[in-house]
């Protein structure tokens, strides 16, 4: 069934409640051990409110985790010096798998859809992840067309824009600093744990 936006997003922005930790998305902020500064600075404006109407575009293969889907934690700075691997403590077969993915994920007319989240989800540094509901957005403006997304437990989204007044801002420059700041930095990913078939069509503009 599709849904217009026009009727429903105001609303359900309006009424939404915080997350109780059930839905059909789960988002988490980024958590990578090896790098204590960087995840001080994604706090450092306090805690990230992601907004109702948020919406996450991909998807991208993750190979650690929704927190660290690059696998950040154990990745490479210098090849070179280590015969030329991305990725340390890892199989030569799961590098091979690894590095087939980002290919895929990077091509030209690789397959994108998106879905918006019902509700804000606020992340703190002691509840990196929540649940939350959400739908399929669909707009031949954005090439958006899949009208169902089904879980895939090695996929992820990131944030991409929040739709307002039946707009796309991809900009993120209206949002409250913790979340802008960290929507700009890649900071905030989702999977899909429950299938996603309603559907909003976003008007064209």
């Amino acid at each position: 069934m599709a849904l217009s936006l026009f009727g429903l997003l105001p609303p359900l922005a309006a009424i939404a409640e915080p997350s109780t930790g059930r839905g059909n998305v789960e988002i988490c902020a980024t958590y990578d051990p090896t790098s204590p500064d960087d995840f001080q600075k994604e706090f450092s404006f306090g805690d990230i409110t992601v907004p109702a109407g948020t919406v996450f575009d991909g998807p991208a293969h993750m190979f650690n985790g929704l927190k660290d889907p690059g696998d950040m934690q154990h990745i490479v700075t210098d090849p070179k010096n280590n015969d030329g691997k991305g990725w340390l403590s890892i199989s030569d077969a799961e590098e091979k798998r690894r590095e087939g993915y980002l290919r895929t994920d990077h091509e030209i007319g690789h397959l994108h859809q998106a879905f918006l989240i019902d509700g804000p989800v606020t992340l703190s540094k002691h509840h990196l992840c929540d649940k939350v509901d959400a739908h399929v957005i669909v707009s031949s403006q954005w090439d958006w067309n899949t009208r169902t997304i089904n879980v895939a437990s090695d996929l992820y989204y990131q944030a991409y824009g929040v739709v307002s007044d039946n707009k796309i801002d991809t900009s993120f420059d209206n949002e409250e600093m913790p979340f802008q700041w960290n929507a700009q930095a890649g900071n905030i990913n989702a999977a899909v744990t429950r299938p996603l078939d309603a559907v909003y069509e976003l008007p064209p503009d």
